[in-house]
């Protein structure tokens, strides 16, 4: 009798540099997926800020490098409602969140999180 064995789960690498952010949006508002880094500095302003009109249905992935001078600030956003803020990403992972506005304001969930593989 053959017993089939799995293949071990992907290991993130403790020095993983990158994250996958996804967002999935539903709804009829637009909404924009909006990333800036946050300086640990006082003073200092690094580049990398963005914002991502998003598509219902789709999903709007970003790569975020990993800063040891900054931490990145994620939210969803649309005219009229207070920002929904997504959490600093783990890196060496590929989150997915949904984000949709209803009557209640704006809401956002992760929905999905895989290893990404490691730096070579």
């Amino acid at each position: 009798m053959l017993i089939a064995v799995a293949p071990p789960p992907a290991q993130v690498a403790a020095d993983s540099r990158s994250a996958v952010v996804c967002v999935r949006a539903a709804g009829p508002r637009p909404l924009f997926f909006t990333g800036r880094l946050v300086s640990k500095r006082p003073g200092s302003k690094p580049p990398g800020d963005f914002e991502l009109p998003l598509k219902v249905n789709v999903d709007q992935c970003n790569n975020l490098l990993r800063s040891k001078v900054a931490d990145w600030a994620l939210s969803v956003t649309t005219p009229g409602f207070k920002a929904c803020a997504l959490p600093a990403p783990e890196f060496g992972y590929r989150v997915t969140y949904s984000a949709k506005a209803t009557a209640r304001g704006l809401a956002c969930a992760p929905i999905a999180k895989s290893p990404i593989g490691s730096w070579k």
